[in-house]
């Protein structure tokens, strides 16, 4: 793989040639009115240039910007780096609209050898303000007066370490003059790796006010990463994110794959891909592990998300090849690309910023969900500290959050059930077309031998009892598969996930994006390598379910299953090992913890297994199932800009996709983000 990723590189280099010469007597940037650049622009087009955007010629082009649209386009401020430099936040709105406004965030190369977020971010600032460009469509006038949009440019040190003349060696470094990596500095509420030094630098001390007084919406976080045999790759983050923002999410994802399809270099990759039938096109997305295979503590993207706190809805991306490490030549084919596929995501997020929906979960039957009584609070002296006097942010925080959340966007009601009512007879299960038990087989007092009696009749009458994590003991308890030695088992692993083995059975439908991650560890307290895998995952013996008449639909390990359901009676057992453990207070977590992670997948799962409507139980109708996830979604509209037609792109598409394609995707060789 490596030797693929070298060639590679080479090869992009080669390419740099097929930018068009500039003038010699053009300026890189326009700084003043008059100054020539090849093709009239501030920022000109990578295809013209001769080089990456400088520091310093990104602030006087910036000046001009201000200068000639002084209603539109502010340049601010929010402090000084390790390395002395201004960390600027450049506001975009329209000033003559005085209305209250919400805020959207764009953050350009927070790791400074990563370029495509900058030179793309300081194009899109030119083209939403020079009506030649973007600025004169609706949509664009529309959100500069519904929003404030901060494109933050966090990371001068790292950016000006790279500043040097084309063909000289660049030492644009990941992290500030200190060394550190700024996307480990933020405080999280979930575990915090301490050698990540959280809020130690003055870059995150001066972003901290900014971003701390509220009112922001859509995000995006712009990266770059290795070589990938798709131009980019989104990473939708996973938190305590309600059914609404997940799904908020996910359509945003939607949305930039559609985008992505009108970008030239991008296009050809997908036809390349359409037509081999290879894994390669323009766009993919999904969590960072399904689409890198780790996991981040303490990200800006991450704080941002957090519940309770900022209350943002944003999103990251990498685009390929992304890493401008200790590379001689400028590559303007390359870059090119990186800033198209900028222009794809922070233009589709302006449209998707306008179009805010209110998104249902839809369900079979009615459906209750046993109640766990069980709360872990930072009163209750168990936590994680590394030191005696280390104070905690409080908390109280239970998975039961994720049900009364859900509660609110389900197009039935979720009904909690206490153990203890079920067992005297006030509440009778036959009310509920499903049962969900959630990572606990039976909390609460009372004979669990009459509790999983109960189960069992009810689910012989045609119930649907819905089985997730460490409840999985249940289903030997109430005779659906025959116990034995290891057939209900739990193992660590980095996240919660599962591995699909037959994507064309019901239970999943409308899977989307790279589809693995079912529940995030850092949110709910587990710690990750190097401090080991801590999140469990539930998984029962493939060979004794199946046996039992169940079908597997994921896997977690050789012959166990993860996913699947098996015929009782009248009803049916669904079992997910990975879904909604309790928060745990194990690791270190100075800023409290969230009450679940669930990952769009997640959702999409435990939708799928809700989809049942029994004849004969619950208060509606009897007979069919409810719809499930992944209909038609609608993408913004509007052509993206022309960038020229260069003609090159193709062979530009077709070089990453041929040397690519037998690159595969492991996750331990990857960067981090």
């Amino acid at each position: 793989m490596q030797i693929v990723v070298r060639v590679l590189a080479v090869v992009i280099l080669a390419l740099s040639p097929l930018a068009v010469p500039s003038p010699a007597s053009a300026a890189p940037v326009k700084c003043a009115a008059g100054d020539l650049t090849p093709d009239g622009r501030v920022f000109p087009e990578p295809m013209v240039s001769l080089g990456f955007v400088k520091f310093t010629e990104f602030e006087c082009g910036m000046k001009l910007l201000e200068k000639t649209y002084p209603n539109l386009l502010q340049i601010t401020t929010v402090g000084t780096s390790k390395g002395g430099h201004p960390v600027y936040d450049v506001l975009l709105t329209d000033e003559t609209v005085t209305a209250p406004k919400q805020k959207l965030l764009i953050v350009n190369s927070i790791h400074g050898n990563e370029p495509g977020g900058r030179e793309g971010g300081l194009r899109v600032l030119e083209d939403l303000v020079d009506p030649q460009f973007e600025a004169s469509k609706p949509y664009v006038q529309q959100a500069l007066d519904r929003f404030v949009v901060h494109f933050l440019f966090p990371n001068p040190d790292g950016w000006v370490a790279g500043d040097v003349e084309p063909g000289v060696f660049s030492t644009a470094s990941r992290g500030n003059d200190n060394g550190r990596d700024l996307n480990r500095q933020f405080p999280v509420k979930g575990w915090i790796n301490t050698s990540n030094a959280p809020l130690a630098e003055p870059e995150t001390k001066a972003l901290m006010p900014l971003l701390s007084k509220g009112g922001w919406y859509l995000g995006t976080d712009n990266h770059g990463q290795g070589a990938d045999t798709y131009g980019a790759a989104g990473l939708q983050i996973v938190g305590q994110f309600d059914f609404q923002k997940s799904e908020t999410l996910a359509r945003y994802a939607d949305a930039i794959s559609a985008a992505f399809a009108e970008v030239d270099v991008l296009s050809t990759l997908q036809a390349i891909g359409a037509s081999s039938g290879q894994d390669a096109g323009a766009y993919h997305w999904g969590t960072l592990y399904d689409m890198l295979g780790y996991s981040a503590s303490g990200s800006m993207i991450d704080f941002y998300n957090t519940f309770d706190g900022l209350n943002g809805t944003g999103y990251a991306t990498e685009v390929t090849a992304g890493q401008h490490v200790n590379t001689a030549t400028y590559g303007g084919l390359l870059t090119q690309m990186w800033v198209d596929s900028m222009r794809a995501i922070n233009f589709t997020m302006l449209k998707q910023a306008l179009v805010q929906k209110r998104y249902t979960f839809p369900i079979g039957g009615d459906v209750g969900y046993v109640y766990d009584p069980a709360v872990v609070r930072s009163s209750d002296g168990t936590g994680a500290k590394t030191s005696a006097d280390e104070q905690e942010t409080p908390y109280a925080v239970s998975r039961m959050r994720f049900f009364t959340d859900l509660d609110t966007y389900a197009s039935r009601r979720l009904t909690p059930v206490n153990v203890a009512d079920v067992l005297s007879g006030k509440v009778p299960l036959d009310r509920f077309d499903s049962l969900v038990l959630a990572d606990n087989p039976k909390p609460g007092p009372g004979t669990a031998s009459t509790w999983y009696a109960k189960l069992r009749t009810w689910v012989e009458k045609g119930g649907n009892l819905v089985v997730t994590d460490a409840a999985a003991p249940a289903i030997p308890r109430i005779g659906a598969v025959p116990n034995s030695d290891n057939l209900v088992r739990s193992d660590k692993k980095y996240v919660g996930y599962v591995d699909f083995t037959d994507r064309t059975h019901p239970l999943a439908k409308g899977l989307r994006g790279v589809a693995r991650q079912t529940y995030d560890s850092v949110p709910i307290g587990y710690a990750f390598p190097p401090a080991g895998e801590n999140c469990p995952n539930w998984t029962i013996d493939q060979a004794a379910w199946e046996k039992a008449g169940g079908k597997t639909v994921a896997t977690n390990g050789t012959g166990r299953t993860a996913y699947g359901e098996l015929a009782l009676g009248k009803g049916k057992v669904r079992f997910l090992g990975a879904l909604l453990p309790q928060p745990t207070e194990e690791f270190f977590h100075p800023y409290g913890l969230q009450n679940y992670a669930v990952t769009y997948t997640g959702y999409t799962l435990l939708q799928n297994m809700l989809a049942y409507d029994a004849a004969g139980l619950g208060g509606g109708a009897a007979g069919g199932s409810a719809s499930a996830p992944g209909g038609a979604r609608s993408a913004p509209s509007g052509a993206l800009p022309s960038t020229g037609g260069f003609p090159e792109v193709a062979a530009l598409g077709a070089l990453l996709i041929g040397l690519s394609l037998v690159r595969r995707r492991v996750g331990a060789a990857r960067r981090t983000r």
